[in-house]
């Protein structure tokens, strides 16, 4: 009896807070039939959740801070990209949610900020999610925008329609804020480290011999699905023959969804590696800048490599390369076309998954090769 009336609270809760936002939101967007930029002093976004997509949500922030250089930005976020999002510029807060609260912890959290509505409301969920959607509308701000994808166009006064053409994620994102006027001309994707992680980087790689100049090659294996995830035997040789041809210090990373898959390809390793496991994002995010070389997956730290200005080699399965190819020519893509791309599914239907097996340890190597004569400068 106490679940139901627990249900029950939540769901008048939830009520009272669409009939605040349905009344605020409407009349107050009623006062503004058109988009004013200089009305907007304060701007509310929901990014999308996962730290690359935080990563190509730049050039979106970018425009948004150029077009309304008198706005303040708050976003809502999931507390493991906050470090991301802090090193973004354009961004004024963060107001971070544990990863494992509910719709209803979330909507409580957003009400609180709320009691003097935003001025806009932006969405910039790519998906067919509606959360995003849903507090954008629980937001009461006058002007929300986001993707009309999935029926949600409703709960936006400014809802964008998403073009379903092979457009790359950067554009993707910018195109909701530039549905109303809000552009930049720069869409390259730059951050740093902060001076704090950048030092307990260099504190780390010395602890592991590793001297100025030496070599710094990182591996990071992870993928979110099986379909992006290289084989870990093949990380593991290849690793091997990068220490012995090249004496190089080999980073395997990544955090607890990693933990085991890295395990497997040190057991599998012959030559010892660095292993940097479930620190903080920003402490990775330093790290992958301290590398002269990343090689990864299609995933995250690829992304975040992009943005540190670090080399990468990655592998990309089924997919589409005009989705998710990282910016600059100093990136190698490794991808087989095969008749069955682009599945785009996380789990290979086939059940073979040669968009990755395919891709051999020599292919990787002839990859690395080419990138190390770009950059031998840079190390002894």
């Amino acid at each position: 009896m106490a679940k139901t009336s627990k249900v029950f609270k939540r769901i008048y809760l939830a009520l009272r807070w669409v009939k605040f936002s349905a009344y605020s939101g409407f009349t107050y967007s009623m006062r503004r039939k058109t988009f004013d930029k200089s009305s907007v002093k304060s701007v509310f976004v929901f990014p999308l959740k996962r730290l690359g997509d935080a990563v190509l949500s730049i050039p979106a922030f970018r425009a948004i801070k150029e077009s309304l250089p008198q706005s303040r930005i708050t976003v809502f976020a999931p507390s493991y990209v906050t470090d991301i999002l802090e090193r973004i510029p354009s961004i004024d807060s963060i107001v971070p949610y544990s990863s494992d609260s509910s719709f209803f912890q979330k909507a409580r959290r957003v009400r609180k900020l709320f009691d003097n509505p935003f001025d806009l409301a932006v969405d910039l969920t790519c998906d067919y999610t509606i959360e995003g959607a849903l507090l954008s509308f629980l937001s009461g701000a006058g002007y929300r925008v986001g993707y009309d994808t999935w029926r949600r166009g409703f709960l936006f006064n400014r809802p964008v329609k998403h073009d379903t053409g092979p457009v790359h994620v950067v554009d993707e994102i910018l195109n909701i804020v530039k549905s109303i006027g809000l552009e930049t001309d720069d869409k390259s994707l730059k951050i740093s480290a902060s001076g704090e992680a950048i030092e307990t980087a260099r504190k780390f790689l010395r602890f592991k011999d590793v001297k100025d100049k030496d070599l710094i090659i990182g591996i990071h294996p992870g993928g979110y699905y099986p379909t992006q995830r290289w084989l870990s035997e093949r990380f593991a040789e290849a690793a091997d023959k990068l220490i012995e041809k090249h004496k190089a210090h080999v980073v395997l990373m990544g955090g607890p969804k990693e933990e085991e898959l890295i395990n497997r390809i040190k057991t599998r390793m012959t030559s010892r590696p660095i292993v940097f496991l479930n620190q903080p994002i920003g402490e990775l995010l330093a790290l992958i800048q301290s590398c002269h070389l990343l090689i990864c997956n299609n995933s995250g730290p690829l992304h975040m490599a992009t943005a540190v200005g670090t080399p990468t080699v990655s592998t990309m399965g089924p997919t589409l390369p005009e989705r998710w190819w990282p910016q600059g020519d100093e990136h190698i893509v490794l991808r087989k076309d095969l008749s069955c791309m682009p599945c785009n599914q996380g789990r290979c239907r086939l059940k073979t998954l040669d968009c990755m097996k395919l891709i051999t340890v020599e292919d990787m190597l002839e990859a690395i090769e080419d990138q190390l004569s770009r950059i031998k400068k840079t190390y002894k």
